[in-house]
């Protein structure tokens, strides 16, 4: 096991979360740490049903759908979250993405510098 933060290990290849976190920022954090010098990695959180619209919130703050698969004998007893519930962006954020996307694009064409979406200033 490892601590969350303030050691720097080489070649981690998994990562573990036994909770997920609260925040996307945490998530890339805590799985930052399989991807160093440009190596792959696994991450894989163990996440209850209470848990699950945070699966959504992260895997927009990543931009990358997270895969999830439910162990059946884990199954929550409890009913699934509506779709609304599931953590799928709205058509709002969908056309703000878009929108972004579209944008992004246009400067890139015109030959201007985009900064990742980490940096402040660039």
């Amino acid at each position: 096991m490892l601590p969350a933060r303030g050691i720097d290990i080489p070649d981690v290849s998994h990562v573990f979360n036994f909770d997920m976190p609260r925040s996307g920022d945490t998530y890339l954090h805590r799985i930052g740490r399989t991807a160093r010098a440009g190596r792959k990695g696994t991450a894989i959180s163990l996440v209850e049903a209470h848990d699950h619209l945070l699966l959504g919130k992260v895997g927009r703050y990543i931009e990358e759908p997270i895969k999830a698969r439910v162990i059946d004998e884990l199954r929550p007893k409890t009913r699934a979250p509506s779709e609304k519930q599931t953590g799928k962006p709205s058509k709002k954020v969908l056309a703000k993405r878009a929108e972004k996307k579209k944008a992004k694009e246009e400067r890139e064409a015109a030959g201007e510098k985009t900064p990742s979406r980490h940096q402040k200033y660039w």
